[in-house]
């Protein structure tokens, strides 16, 4: 009920008493219309709501020329949200609004109102809105309120749609400039693979995100009717890995060393998915290994904080010419023991020290220990990320 229907409901009874005590036909025959309209207004909203119906769909950007990745919802960027408000009665229904919670949105700007002028009898209207990515994640659902108090404004009417969403929002990552091509990096050790990004033809398999468009074979192509990009028979694969504790965190909402983390470790995903080269992600649950970089990014957009492995239990397991980026937090001194053994023990190390998230942190401890001898470390500041990722491309990862 709304403000304007409580005073009219108090109009009705004021009326009525008032009949009561002068006996005038008039009040009663006014007061009859009150409440006549009272009850119009109470019945037609849900009358109305009863054959309405709406659905959502997330249309991904259109990626320009070779960049597939812009394909994908990516932290920082926009997707379109098309609304379908569907009419399957024999009448128009009138001022209908739309109510959303968006959860891709920051939560400042999630709820999102329309307003429908006119529904017609058995049909749709279609809208939209652009939504911005705010934050990496899975989203599963969200939810859509219909609401209406026509004719008169009198009483509300709502009805609540739980939607399924199924959008994945990939963290945001950063180019490396001026970085060495990964297959001249990463393919110095390691075992035969077959791979998208090597010298020697071997076969022909199905497209999928993040192989080079330039190896798409497309007399196959023309053949199936569906992309089809060439196989190659490399000689010899490194293996580059990017390890980081999720047990906790510092700093405040995306600006965070988990989140940070998980940044880089995009970062190098993407890079190495250029080259259709493979990533290991060491953090989590489950960590990943020799993961395409598509599996790498979903695998990063959903990791969750919470108890998990320390950095010695993600990294026990030695890989042969693997390369290895440990990140940790400036505050978590304890963690440089672990730093020094995997120094002597990894085949190439580089740690990136996240700093400035908060109180306890000792860079200059970190610096110390572990500068100038076999492991390289890269400090990456709160809010200048960026630079952080441009100075790994100067490090001994990419080193020949």
């Amino acid at each position: 009920m709304t403000k304007a229907g409580a005073a009219f409901i108090g109009a009705g009874v004021a009326v009525y008493v008032l009949g009561g005590q002068t006996q005038i036909g008039w009040l009663y025959l006014l007061d009859a219309m009150i409440w006549s309209l009272v009850a119009l207004s109470a019945l037609l909203p849900w009358w109305s709501l009863r054959s309405l119906r709406i659905e959502r769909q997330v249309c991904l950007p259109t990626p320009p020329g070779e960049q597939q990745d812009q394909a994908l919802p990516v932290e920082g960027g926009t997707v379109e949200v098309r609304l379908t408000v569907t009419n399957r009665g024999r009448l128009a229904r009138y001022f209908v609004k739309v109510v959303e919670e968006c959860p891709l949105e920051e939560p400042e700007a999630r709820s999102k109102a329309f307003l429908l002028p006119a529904v017609g009898a058995r049909s749709d209207v279609v809208f939209s809105y652009t939504a911005a990515c705010y934050r990496r994640g899975r989203y599963t659902s969200a939810t859509a309120v219909l609401e209406t108090a026509a004719p008169l404004g009198l009483f509300v009417r709502r009805r609540r749609y739980d939607l399924p969403l199924a959008v994945t929002v990939y963290p945001a990552s950063y180019e490396m400039e001026g970085v060495p091509a990964t297959s001249d990096v990463w393919a110095d050790q390691g075992q035969a693979v077959r791979s998208s990004a090597a010298s020697d033809f071997y076969g022909s398999r199905e497209y999928q995100y993040g192989d080079p468009l330039r190896h798409i074979h497309w007399r196959n192509t023309a053949r199936l009717g569906r992309f089809v990009v060439k196989e190659f028979e490399e000689t010899s694969q490194g293996s580059i890995a990017v390890a980081f504790e999720t047990a906790r965190e510092w700093g405040v909402g995306k600006e965070t060393t988990v989140e940070y983390a998980i940044r880089i470790a995009a970062s190098l995903a993407r890079h190495g998915g250029g080259a259709g080269r493979s990533i290991g992600i060491l953090a989590g649950p489950a960590p990943l290994s020799g993961a395409h970089w598509l599996e790498a990014m979903d695998y990063l957009a959903g990791l969750a904080l919470g108890e998990t492995a320390s950095l010695d239990e993600l990294t026990a397991a030695p890989e042969a010419g693997r390369t290895l980026l440990a990140i940790v937090p400036a505050n978590e001194t304890g963690l440089i023991p672990s730093l020094q053994r995997l120094g002597e023990r990894e085949r190439r190390l580089v740690v990136v020290l996240t700093e400035g998230f908060g109180a306890g942190e000792m860079p200059e401890e970190f610096a110390s220990r572990l500068g100038g001898g076999s492991i390289d470390l890269v400090r990456c500041s709160r809010g200048d990320l960026g630079a952080a990722v441009e100075a790994l491309g100067r490090s001994r990862l990419f080193a020949g």
